[in-house]
């Protein structure tokens, strides 16, 4: 901790506006009987001491500024725990905790065969009856709608407990009178193919706080394939949709980061500790493509896959960005401040380039290496252009390019869903920055200080 800056004697509480040369500080130095590191505190903290106010208003400007950036990731998982018909209902909240405080809706379930219960699944809805008597249950028969009717919607099909050739059918009806919560017991129509309905048994699930989480997430379970999931199947779940789409990209990603960061560095090395002929001229060049839009290279880019057969491979994923101008240039100058005497005594006993390369320099640019792959990982991760350009099969495509295209057969986009989807993107990227922040911070403030 440095010592309280002495004023200098006769010296006035402010500070002149022009700048100041290294001759006319030594002379003020010596004037005010203060060493130029005394004088340098000295007008160092008058620099940087804040007042009152000005504390107040920096502490406001970067609230501002986080809640900026902070509310719109709130207001997207906001929308993920919505269904399709509540996006846009002008609510803030999903209207799963309103109908979970005031009671207003019921949830029903009722077992049935596999294939009866996806078909009934696919209506838009279907008629309930609350029935609180036993005899009630057993003497309605198949025929017309009775009155008292109301109509549920689905919210999904779950696996029977201790029944494997059932599936549970999850309804929710509008219940304002609270009849369906006082009785257990519910009547579900279910059409017949001569234009009548058949009466099923079904039950009113209690509404629990877990049952509610798990109703707000169920955007999320959509988009994991969770019924896919529950049965096992887990060559099919991860063959298709958005676990294919993750899995695309994190294999995209690491590959990227794994090759590009030995061949970035590779190349670096090369540039900082060896001369050869034109290396300044290939150094420029090599410079002098980083203003070149990666836009422009699509074109024949596509062309050259297509001609090789790479098209619609991970390969095509992959290579575009295994180089990098720019990871070059930022490891060739972490690399010229690294000694010449640790590689030449490194040569002295007996290494070779390549070992040089591995068990010396490597070790030494740990920080520029780490910043390097964090760089990579989020680019490649957030890449949208390449993937849609060269590849067009659903189960080639990458997390982003998955969900700018996420739509059904009718072309209408579940806004929910893509938010859900979008919120789980986020997550690599979160922990990547969590275990590697410590490294990237070092490569980021690399050269910020003397010593």
């Amino acid at each position: 901790m440095s010592p309280t800056p002495l004023i200098p004697k006769g010296h006035p509480p402010w500070l002149p506006g022009r700048k100041v040369t290294a001759d006319r500080k030594a002379q003020r130095a010596a004037k005010a009987g203060l060493t130029e590191e005394q004088l340098a505190d000295y007008h160092a903290s008058r620099i940087y001491k804040l007042t009152f106010g000005q504390t107040v208003a920096s502490l406001a400007v970067l609230t501002i500024a986080a809640a900026v950036v902070i509310l719109p990731f709130i207001y997207m998982l906001l929308i993920s725990l919505k269904g399709p018909a509540e996006v846009g209902n002008g609510r803030l909240l999903p209207d799963e905790f309103e109908n979970f405080r005031t009671g207003r809706t019921a949830w029903i379930e009722v077992a049935l065969p596999a294939l009866e219960a996806v078909e009934v699944g696919e209506l838009s809805s279907i008629p309930v009856l609350p029935q609180t008597s036993a005899k009630a249950l057993v003497t309605t028969a198949p025929g017309r709608l009775p009155a008292g009717i109301v109509p549920s919607r689905r919210l999904g099909l779950e696996k029977t407990k201790n029944n494997p050739g059932k599936i549970t059918l999850l309804l929710e009806a509008p219940d304002v009178t609270g009849d369906l919560a006082r009785g257990n017991n519910v009547l579900v129509y279910l059409p017949e193919p001569d234009q009548q309905w058949s009466p099923v048994v079904g039950k009113v699930r209690p509404r629990t706080y877990p049952a509610v989480a798990g109703r707000l997430l169920e955007n999320y379970k959509r988009l994991l394939n969770w019924e896919m999931m529950q049965w096992g199947d887990w060559s099919e779940w991860l063959g298709a949709g958005y676990p294919r789409w993750y899995f695309n990209s994190l294999f995209v990603a690491f590959c990227s980061v794994i090759l590009g960061v030995f061949l970035d560095s590779l190349a670096a090395f090369g540039f900082a500790k060896y001369n050869f002929p034109f290396k300044r001229a290939l150094f420029a060049v090599l410079i002098g493509t980083l203003m070149i839009p990666y836009p422009v290279t699509l074109v024949p880019t596509f062309f050259l896959f297509a001609k090789i057969g790479f098209y619609n491979t991970y390969l095509a994923l992959i290579i575009p960005g295994i180089v990098s101008a720019f990871g070059i240039f930022l490891v060739r100058q972490y690399m010229e401040t690294i000694p010449d005497d640790m590689l030449d005594a490194a040569r002295v006993d007996g290494a070779g380039d390549f070992q040089v390369y591995r068990k010396v320099v490597l070790p030494a640019a740990r920080p520029v290496l780490a910043a390097l792959a964090v760089f990579r990982f989020i680019f490649q991760w957030n890449t949208y252009l390449y993937p849609l350009v060269l590849t067009n099969k659903d189960s080639m495509k990458t997390v982003q390019l998955g969900i700018a295209t996420m739509e059904d057969m009718h072309g209408t986009v579940d806004y929910g869903l893509q938010m859900a989807g979008s919120a789980l993107a986020v997550i690599p990227i979160l922990l990547v920055y969590m275990f590697m922040q410590k490294h990237f911070i070092a490569g980021i403030t690399m050269g910020s200080s003397k010593g």
